[in-house]
């Protein structure tokens, strides 16, 4: 089920990128530590929150079974509760929720070496504006997934076979973790770890994503912020393509966007 972020199958982590982010952490720490002394310094820089943060918010508990049919939620449950690592209800005593990270990536530069993953089943290559989400427990319980809902802007690719994904259309694009509220009243969080490599509420983006027909969803691939009017990289593999000068995509201006992705797409086929 090949997907990023955590996403399910693609388990090779980009070693170079991660030592990266443990840096990044091992510096916040240092500042906390200064500060929890009483005697901060004021040369002091407050740490931006990551941007994943979003996803210690937590959803009411039976929230996420609201405007959803209860046949796309039985799916939903069922995808990501046969890829959870363990089989028994989170909740539950002596489970062990393991230390995978919901910030990691691949980097196998022979399988997919252009801005646009190829591997990509139903895919579907469009803008889009980040505009809610919400985290779910499965009825089982085994797992935690958020739903973020887009609204479609532009189109330029749709594999989907649905003809959905059209502009200003709501689309769902599902990620593992997330944040909820229990039936005893307790916040429980789970793969909400720091993560730089995710989407934020409110920005637009440029997105390759696989439409799930179970269920109904979609799931992120490739992921490029356009909030200010610049392509920039946001996921693992695209800023690792980008750093390594081998990008298409980042740096350019919006407007200059869309020739340029359709050369691409072009010369896949």
């Amino acid at each position: 089920m090949g997907r990023r972020p955590i996403t399910l199958g693609r388990l090779f982590i980009a070693i170079a990128f991660l030592l990266l982010s443990a840096a990044k952490l091992l510096h916040g720490q240092a500042l906390l530590v200064l500060g929890s002394s009483g005697q901060q310094s004021a040369s002091t820089i407050p740490l931006k929150p990551a941007a994943n943060s979003w996803m210690l918010k937590p959803t009411p508990y039976l929230a996420w079974n609201q405007d959803i049919s209860s046949s796309a939620r039985a799916q939903r449950d069922a995808n990501w509760d046969k890829a959870a690592f363990n089989k028994k209800p989170l909740t539950g005593p002596d489970v062990d929720l393991g230390n995978f990270s919901s910030c990691t990536g691949d980097y196998d530069m022979a399988w997919e070496p252009s801005d646009i993953s190829i591997h990509v089943p139903n895919r579907a290559v469009l803008t889009a504006t980040f505009s809610k989400f919400r985290s779910v427990l499965s009825a089982s319980e085994i797992s935690i997934y958020t739903e973020m809902t887009l609204q479609v802007d532009d189109v330029f690719q749709d594999q989907t076979g649905t003809g959905h994904p059209f502009k200003n259309k709501n689309i769902d694009v599902l990620i593992y973790g997330g944040t909820v509220i229990l039936r005893s009243g307790q916040t429980f969080s789970l793969a909400t770890e720091p993560c730089d490599y995710a989407i934020e509420p409110g920005r637009k983006y440029l997105l390759v994503l696989s439409y799930q027909p179970a269920g109904d969803f979609y799931e992120p691939y490739d992921t490029w912020d356009i909030s200010d009017g610049v392509v920039r990289a946001v996921d693992q593999r695209i800023q690792y393509l980008a750093h390594e000068n081998q990008s298409a995509l980042n740096g350019l201006r919006v407007e200059q966007l869309s020739p340029v992705l359709h050369t691409l797409l072009d010369d896949q086929k």
